[in-house]
């Protein structure tokens, strides 16, 4: 009993302290007039809401209370998803509007915070061509397929502009906390060293617990660099059987660990690349294992056959869940290791030409 009571105790301090650590809110705002309740959620706890209040006539005021500096967002749900808008919780009013643009108002910081999400907002720059490419996507005729690219190119170099403004952004907020809610949307499109300069930066943003995640990411990306030994995994191959790559991977010989899915549309465009290698170098002790993000088991052995891949194959068939994606840092593929015979890696993500390139110069 009394260390029940001991516990209770210190729940209730951990509680205290906390409340005393929150800084009060008072958000006002426009949304649609569809729209009937405001939420806000704090540093992108979508499953959470720290406060909830009704809209009425597309109008809003809603007061609560949330960490400090914490990244507050404010806006609706729409069906399965949340739409909103993000300022920083310092403590002074905010002003949000969320209709067919949106604004942020408040103090000094939350004003360029909101000037910087305006003026990178994707959708409301490309909305209308990613529209336009997806009604011609599926288009196979020349000129649908003409159409697509066109269309595919202009989003493109939109979206190098918008994220040219956010890590502009990022860099000159080094001081605060509001490159959090960036970076936990956009670290995936940095490189390793790029994420690592970043986790060394001393950034104040660091702290954020939206970036928890990001420095997750980086330390098992770091499993998969040149120089580090690879790391083992366990699934099975395409006979049910149980699989791991220290079957073949630091026996002796050079191996690339080949990371891919029958569903990933650039991943069947690299396995040409790949056949090609394999073809070329195997008789001297190349070899390949493809470690597939599928699901579907047909699917997968489908694919292994129409892109004639004779290596070794497995798969825990978990998709994005699947055991190599945290082990070795993979949140986009086709991805690869190629591993030297002594179990270390020595180079990762070729791509293209590259494999080939690299593998010349081992084996020349």
């Amino acid at each position: 009993m009394k260390k029940l009571i001991l516990t209770t105790v210190s729940a209730l301090a951990l509680l205290t302290a906390s409340a005393e650590d929150g800084v009060k809110f008072k958000i006002s705002g426009t949304l649609p007039d569809t729209v009937k309740t405001v939420v806000v959620i704090e540093n992108g706890n979508q499953k959470a809401p720290v406060a909830q209040g009704e809209v009425k006539n597309g109008k809003f005021t809603i007061e609560g209370s949330a960490q400090k500096n914490a990244i507050l967002g404010i806006g609706y749900r729409d069906r399965q998803r949340m739409r909103y808008v993000s300022a920083l919780n310092d403590g002074e009013p905010i002003e949000i509007r969320l209709v067919d643009d949106m604004t942020v108002k408040g103090s000094k910081l939350n004003n360029e915070f909101g000037e910087m999400q305006v003026n990178s907002d994707l959708m409301a720059k490309a909305g209308h061509l990613i529209k336009e490419w997806q009604k011609v996507r599926n288009d196979d005729s020349e000129a649908g397929k003409a159409k697509a690219a066109e269309l595919m190119e202009k989003i493109n170099a939109i979206e190098e502009e918008t994220d040219s403004i956010r890590i502009a952004y990022i860099k000159a907020h080094k001081n605060d906390m509001t490159p959090a809610m960036l970076m936990s949307q956009m670290y995936y499109n940095f490189d390793y060293k790029e994420l690592v300069d970043f986790v060394n930066s001393g950034a104040v943003w660091l702290n954020s617990p939206m970036v928890d995640r990001m420095k997750k990411q980086v330390e098992a990306m770091g499993k998969r660099q040149p120089g580090v030994k690879y790391t083992d995994l366990e699934m099975n191959d395409t006979e049910g059987k149980l699989a791991k790559l220290s079957q073949w991977v630091g026996k002796g010989n050079y191996v690339l660990v080949d990371f891919w899915a029958s569903w990933c549309g650039p991943c069947r465009g690299e396995m040409p690349h790949v056949v090609k290698a394999y073809q070329t170098y195997k008789a001297k002790g190349f070899d390949v294992v493809g470690v597939s993000f599928d699901q579907k088991e047909d699917a997968w052995k489908k694919a292994i056959a129409e892109l004639g891949l004779e290596w070794h194959n497995i798969s825990d068939l978990k998709g994005w869940q699947c055991a190599a994606a945290p082990a070795y840092g993979i949140n986009a593929i086709p991805s690869n290791i190629l591993v030297g015979p002594d179990g270390v890696i020595v180079a990762c993500d070729l791509r293209g030409e590259a494999l080939l390139n690299k593998l010349g110069e081992i084996y020349k």
